[in-house]
């Protein structure tokens, strides 16, 4: 049974509350929480170092913005232009690569975003925990232009391949059972979010359903729509995604 959150988006609450001063609103959305010091040093950094070019921009981004996140490993690249919102309620492991134009954001009390060690998360990709969380594993690969975004629990496991254009959407899903009120203040429904287990291939332009679990091993075509479970070792694509075989060792699993 879907599960409802009966609650408006998180951030237009806060912008809606008068008790509070607007750089309150803005340290909410920009590190997570309303402390002064930890802005100030948020804004030095993103503003000075965000844009730097060339091989210096790398290694004071590398040196100075682990500064505005809950926690980071060694070596972690971060390329021009990347937007780090919540960073308080971000952590990133060692040897992650993140590249050009990318937007990290966990919004809300309860949005988080864990980085395993030797991700790579390539250029113009979101990745959006509103009031939620995301996982990403050890060793996995994002490609360009993806969107992860979650209001439930959007786990990626390890060795997992995303390419291109993908979108895995897990929640967003709006109530729209009453016609007195606007359907943006029915809150949620929630299909329990997204798992992706380890060793997934994930072709290009492919959507990812809320509710759905990719099974370790699986490939998915590109350009599908996966709205159902997918199971171990398959190999499924189409509009809606179906499973056709499986790869070699996984038997005929169904």
């Amino acid at each position: 049974m879907p599960e409802k959150k009966p609650f408006q988006q998180q951030t237009q609450q806060q912008l809606k509350d008068r008790s509070e001063s607007a750089w309150r609103h803005y340290a909410r959305l920009a590190i997570g929480q309303p402390r002064m010091g930890a802005l100030l040093c948020y804004e030095f950094v993103t503003g000075l170092l965000g844009n730097f070019p060339g091989m210096l921009g790398y290694w004071l981004r590398q040196k100075f913005y682990p500064s505005i996140l809950t926690s980071c490993g060694k070596k972690l690249i971060i390329g021009r232009n990347v937007t780090i919102r919540g960073g308080m309620k971000i952590e990133i492991g060692s040897n992650v690569s993140i590249d050009d134009n990318v937007v990290i954001d966990a919004r809300g009390e309860n949005g988080s975003i864990i980085i395993a060690s030797g991700t790579l998360i390539s250029r113009n990709t979101i990745l959006r925990a509103r009031n939620a969380s995301i996982v990403i594993g050890e060793g996995s690969d994002i490609g360009a232009n993806c969107i992860l975004a979650t209001d439930s629990t959007l786990e990626v496991g390890k060795n997992v391949l995303i390419a291109a254009y993908s979108y895995l959407c897990a929640g967003g899903n709006h109530s729209y059972d009453r016609n007195d009120i606007p359907i943006i203040q029915q809150g949620f429904i929630s299909k329990g979010g997204v798992i992706v287990e380890d060793d997934v291939w994930i072709g290009s332009h492919t959507m990812i359903m809320d509710g759905v679990t990719i099974s370790k091993g699986s490939i998915v075509g590109a350009h599908s729509l996966v709205n159902k479970d997918v199971a171990e070792g398959s190999i499924a694509y189409g509009k809606p995604a179906v499973r056709q075989s499986s790869r070699p060792g996984f038997g005929d699993k169904k």
